[in-house]
């Protein structure tokens, strides 16, 4: 009798854990993904979307990408929202998203592939380097001719960020201050398209050959073709639709022009994380400090910048150090941050017009202690 009443109570726990089993079968499987943070805590994925959803109705935030990165792998995607306010059409895997800013730390890469080719010197002027045509439209101050790729990349030209309708102006000294400038990446596209006997096009054949192919980067491009205006999110601000924006001029934007999503990016970001494409030299080189805080306060942002590297903002957000850069053009907003010591890090691009505390709002959120 006790054995028959045992087999019967062991059915029946078994009955009821297939029931526990099949009730949590029911739910989302990423409902209890969890991705770790710079703290060494796991965090859910279910939380996060969470809290950025709740941003993205604060700051009407119409659409997202997103990307967390752990142990040099994506840990946990998502995309979030509506390409179109207007018509409601989802963001999908393939919604691309202006890549702004972003675009620079990118191009500070590619750069260093003709260093390490002895075709550029970073401390050789610019001006060498120029041909006739090009030199001839930065003749307005003779100071030009001591800008260096160094000066570019680190902002340390004195350029302002873009000279607008008049004669390009220097603020100060070339390399004895910080100010931030696009003007100055493209003043390096020129003599880079000079070195390689070339003009934009050539340029970006030249990035996919280095660059995208290398890396499986499909459709994170500096000059556009039919298929990455076709899948383009619509700019926004405020939640309205402004007019889009089809990057027609004919030139290489170092600056800004790049469209991507945060898959495509990731694999870029996590060639940083594994030292890939590039010499450890080279490496070296690209994160090591060029001008600091305590040496240009104007460096200093809200966001914690504490210096720059050739190309890479440096950080500390909350007592963690990290590099990355921030992007905004009209209608569009990104960041990309990580930790190359712990190969973590996070990336996100959406399709609203200056909402400067989305991206780091959502680092602060993953990485909290609790």
């Amino acid at each position: 009798m006790k054995t028959k009443t045992l087999c019967l109570l062991l059915t029946s726990l078994a009955i009821l854990s297939s029931c526990k089993d099949k009730s949590t079968k029911n739910n989302s499987p990423e409902d209890y993904k969890v991705v770790l943070n710079l703290n060494d805590r796991e965090v859910r994925a279910d939380s996060i979307d969470s809290f950025i959803r709740q941003q993205m109705d604060l700051m009407k935030i119409p659409g997202l990408s997103f990307a967390i990165i752990n142990n040099g792998r994506i840990a946990y995607h998502n995309v979030i929202g509506h390409t179109d306010n207007n018509s409601l059409k989802p963001v999908t895997d393939l919604t691309l998203f202006e890549g702004a800013s972003t675009s620079k730390a990118l191009f500070a890469y590619m750069t260093m592939f003709l260093v390490e080719e002895g075709k550029l010197d970073l401390d050789t002027p610019l001006a060498a380097y120029l041909d006739p045509a090009h030199h001839a439209n930065y003749n307005f101050d003779e100071r030009y001719d001591q800008v260096t790729a160094r000066m570019v990349l680190s902002h340390t030209t004195g350029f302002p960020n873009w000279r607008g309708d008049g004669n390009l102006y220097i603020g100060f000294e070339p390399g004895t201050d910080f100010s931030y400038s696009g003007e100055g990446y493209q003043y390096l596209v020129k003599a880079l398209e000079s070195i390689l006997d070339t003009d934009y096009k050539g340029l970006e054949e030249f990035y996919q050959k280095k660059v995208a192919v290398p890396l499986g980067m499909k459709y994170t491009k500096f000059v556009q073709d039919e298929y990455n205006l076709a899948h383009k999110a619509a700019p926004h601000k405020e939640g309205i639709k402004l007019p889009l924006n089809h990057w027609t001029a004919r030139e290489f934007n170092a600056a800004s022009a790049i469209h991507t999503d945060a898959i495509d990016f990731s694999k870029w970001v996590i060639a940083l994380l594994e030292n890939k494409g590039l010499s450890e030299e080279s490496y070296d080189l690209l994160f090591t400090d060029q001008i600091t805080v305590a040496e240009a306060p104007t460096l200093l942002s809200e966001e914690g910048a504490i210096a720059w590297t050739l190309g890479f903002a440096k950080y500390n957000i909350d007592n963690h150090v990290v590099y990355g850069h921030e992007g905004n053009n009209d209608g569009f907003n990104c960041l990309f941050l990580f930790d190359k010591n712990k190969k973590w890090g996070m990336i996100q691009f959406n399709n609203a017009h200056e909402v400067y505390d989305f991206g780091f709002n959502l680092f602060r959120y993953i990485n909290q202690n609790n």
